[in-house]
């Protein structure tokens, strides 16, 4: 048992480190859609989707120990928020697309943060 408890500990203290690594990217390539790309903005914007991905399947794995004390991420929204993202993608609508990250996935990301600095 006490090995389960030091590998979620550690997953929680890798999806720490990684959150805000993703959050800052965010927050980036938001501000490269609204306000005019970068030669490098469409790589920013597929790294930050793949960080995206990658939190949500350590959501998938680890629900139990992201909601275990309180509901931080509710599934239900976050499979909404992908739907979204998967309908704006194929418009290239950078607005939407910034939207989009700030309002359905920062928060997520955010969450997902708090819940790995909570454990």
């Amino acid at each position: 048992m006490a090995d389960i408890e030091a590998l979620r500990k550690q997953i929680m203290d890798q999806l720490f480190d990684y959150s805000y690594d993703i959050i800052c990217g965010t927050k980036t390539v938001i501000g490269e859609l609204r306000n005019g790309r970068e030669s490098d903005t469409e790589e920013l914007f597929n790294l930050v989707i793949q960080g995206i991905n990658w939190e949500i399947e350590i959501f998938n794995s680890c629900e139990n120990i992201i909601n275990r004390d309180e509901e931080r991420v509710n599934k239900v929204q976050m499979a909404a928020a992908v739907s979204r993202l998967g309908k704006i993608l194929p418009e290239k609508d950078d607005v939407k697309l910034a939207a989009c990250l700030e309002v359905d996935f920062l928060p997520f990301l955010r969450n997902m943060k708090d819940a790995a600095e909570a454990y």
